[in-house]
C-alpha cells in the first residue's frame, strides 16, 4: 500500500483490528478493513485501494500509534526505532517471574486472562 507518510508490512500484521477500530471509532474515517477469511485474511484500505488514494484518510497517524506490532509505521522509521511501552513489557516479565515453576498451561491461561482485562488506551498524537 502506497502512502507518502506511512507504510504497511503485511508480514507483521496480526489482524488484531486495533487500527480498524481506532480509525473507525475515534477518528471516524473508516479507512481500514479486513478482507477475506482464515489464512487469506489481510488488512486493506478503502475498498482495496492503495492507501494513499483513499480520500477518507486524514493522515492523523492514530493507526500507527494503535498498531502493537509495528505493521503500520511512519515512513523512514523501522520497528526497532519505535517507542515501546515499557510498562507492558515489565508487566509480562513480572507475571512470568511470579508464575515460574508452575504448569505452563495454567500460567499461560492466567496470563491471557490478565492481559485481556488490561484496558486498551489509544496513545495521543503529538
Amino acid at each position: 500500500l502506497s502512502h507518502e507518510l506511512f507504510g504497511l508490512d503485511h508480514n507483521r500484521c496480526i489482524l488484531c483490528t486495533r487500527c480498524v477500530r481506532v480509525c473507525d471509532e475515534i477518528e471516524g474515517a473508516h479507512v481500514w478493513d479486513i478482507a477475506n477469511r482464515g489464512g487469506q485474511a489481510k488488512l486493506i484500505s478503502g475498498l482495496n485501494q492503495p492507501w494513499g488514494e483513499v480520500d477518507a484518510c486524514t493522515n492523523c497517524g492514530k493507526c500507527v500509534d494503535a498498531c502493537p506490532t509495528g505493521a503500520i509505521f511512519k515512513q523512514g522509521m523501522t520497528a526497532s526505532e519505535m517507542k515501546h511501552d515499557r510498562d507492558k513489557i515489565q508487566f509480562l516479565k513480572t507475571a512470568r517471574e511470579e508464575n515460574n515453576g508452575h504448569d505452563k498451561t495454567k500460567t499461560s491461561d492466567r496470563l491471557a486472562r490478565r492481559l485481556f482485562r488490561l484496558p486498551y488506551v489509544v496513545p495521543r498524537s503529538r
